[in-house]
């Protein structure tokens, strides 16, 4: 049978606003608000994920259960519909290159995050990646294992296995408002290379801004 987590139940809402509240993430759902009467507005960071910026993230669990391995495909298809995703497009992007790297504890799923070394396209701007060079596209931490550092651990460590595939820069994208997820870029020493605006209209209109560009030695 697929894995998927629970929903949330109406008694999670309190705790869902409680913590958007502690975490900084207000302004966040505002946005997510405004989108979906139809004006999308998202500043948003283009990130290079430096290697060996920080010391090692230590797990908050016993270390030796945990191993970081590739997930193929068969084991994509068995978590169709978590993290909201469809096994399917996930399928059909690794097969098209995508790479999926995942944290196992005693051989159940803790963590995971897909690397595209592919150029791609965000809020219909294409992105263009030089050689050698990959997008961090997300990190998902499921819902039992929250809490344990895994997801800093497992994208530090993952370097390693991109070297298989001759990876040795990573990007990411992060929404400005998402303030709980900067501070962990900052902690584990990923550096701002430019802020881009996107702004949507309707679903019909789109623009692109880049608001600011980032010295490299900052």
């Amino acid at each position: 049978m697929p894995m998927q987590e629970p929903g949330i139940d109406k008694q999670s809402k309190f705790r869902l606003v409680w913590y958007r509240f502690r975490y900084g993430l207000v302004l966040f759902s505002v946005r997510n608000l405004l989108a979906k009467i139809g004006l999308n507005i998202e500043p948003y960071y283009w990130f290079l994920e430096e290697k060996n910026a920080c010391d090692e993230p230590i797990i908050k669990d016993d270390i030796n259960d945990y191993k970081i391995d590739y997930v193929g495909i068969e084991e994509v298809r068995l978590m169709d519909k978590t993290m909201g995703l469809n096994g399917k497009v996930m399928e059909e992007a690794m097969l098209n290159g995508q790479l999926c790297i995942g944290l196992r504890h005693k051989g159940t799923m803790a963590s995971l995050l897909s690397i595209e070394p592919n150029d791609f396209i965000h809020q219909h701007r294409l992105f263009r990646l030089e050689e050698h060079a990959a997008y961090l596209l997300n990190v998902y931490t499921f819902r039992a294992y929250r809490g344990k550092n895994l997801a800093p651990y497992l994208k530090y460590h993952s370097f390693k296995l991109l070297e298989k595939y001759d990876i040795d820069k990573l990007y990411s994208i992060n929404s400005y408002f998402n303030t709980s997820s900067l501070k962990v870029k900052k902690k584990m020493g990923a550096r701002k290379l430019k802020l881009y605006l996107y702004v949507e209209l309707f679903k019909k209109r789109h623009w692109n801004f880049i608001l600011k560009e980032y010295p490299e030695s900052v």
